[in-house]
């Protein structure tokens, strides 16, 4: 399984997790609000909530989301972090809209 599928898979969960969290007053959203999540910070959310979600689809390969994370290249890695925080602000932007 190349990175990049690994890296497109997890993108789509961090739009998917943003998105569910940003109608939940006492989602992760809240916490992320007033402050820069880390890197670290970011990575484990990703690997818990897809766990959680039972909507696992690299199990064949990587028996944990946390797993499949650390197979990526550090960029990867990067890629999805700056998408977790494009779309934290998106929708902190369109809540102050409300």
């Amino acid at each position: 399984m190349a990175g990049k599928t690994i890296r497109d898979y997890f993108i789509r969960q961090v739009r998917t997790i943003v998105h569910q969290s940003a109608s939940d007053p006492g989602g992760f959203a809240a916490y992320f609000t007033n402050r820069d999540p880390k890197d670290e910070e970011i990575l484990g959310l990703i690997a818990v909530t897809t766990m959680l979600s039972g909507k696992y689809h690299l199990a064949d390969r990587f028996p944990a989301p946390a797993e499949a994370l650390a197979s990526l290249s550090p960029e990867a890695r990067a890629d999805i972090c700056n998408e977790f925080r494009r779309q934290m602000q998106r929708s902190n932007r369109q809540l102050s809209l409300i």
